[in-house]
């Protein structure tokens, strides 16, 4: 029981995350209109980081401070993995895989990051994955291809194989993020959008 009662906390969030992760994307098929898709990327995740970065340095003088220890000199190179991997390379192939497929589909397809975070974590980390687990992941990813299928000899979406490449890099994000798990979570998602949303604002411009 009291088990359950500490974890309860974090389900409403872990939910809310979820519900506002699903919203973005028709949010981002609606400025895909008027805005190029690597410059939406790099907005988004500069964004992202400037808004953390404002709840980082709020939280001394609110006295909020944070229970896990701050990122390492040894945690950098795990660090600029996370950032070039989901901070860089995933948001630029979701943005461009979006403005070729519908928001619907693209969410759906988004499924496939946790596909891809489980064959990592299976066939680069030894995780054990049980048969559950797998039939699961089968299901996913039968999912995604009935979903890309277009029929005929164009067969799958460049669109689907966009969003794809972009599950593929978060689920390299998720991996390498455990190397970082005893560091503070703000500070390192803080670092990841400004780092990675003025790289892509870079390169757009």
């Amino acid at each position: 029981m009291n088990r359950i009662a500490l974890a309860w906390p974090g389900a409403p969030m872990a939910l809310a995350s979820a519900a506002l992760f699903g919203a973005s994307t028709p949010f981002a098929k609606l400025l895909l209109g008027t805005v190029d898709p690597w410059l939406l990327a790099g907005l988004l995740y500069l964004g992202s980081g400037i808004g953390l970065g404002l709840v980082w340095l709020a939280r001394r003088p609110l006295g909020l401070g944070a229970a896990e220890a701050p990122l390492r000199w040894a945690d950098m190179p795990w660090l600029a993995l996370v950032v070039l991997a989901g901070g860089v390379a995933g948001p630029v192939l979701l943005m461009f895989g979006l403005a070729r497929t519908s928001a619907a589909n693209a969410a759906l397809l988004l499924n496939l990051e946790g596909l891809a975070t489980m064959a990592i974590a299976w066939m680069v980390f030894r995780e054990n994955v049980d048969r559950r687990i797998l039939l699961g992941a089968l299901a996913i990813l039968a999912g995604a291809v009935l979903l890309s299928w277009q029929g005929g000899p164009a067969g799958i979406g460049w669109g689907a194989l966009l969003i794809a490449g972009a599950c593929v890099a978060w689920g390299i994000d998720n991996n390498l993020t455990r190397k970082l798990s005893g560091a503070d979570p703000v500070q390192i998602a803080m670092l990841k959008g400004l780092a990675a949303g003025a790289v892509n604002l870079g390169i757009a411009l």
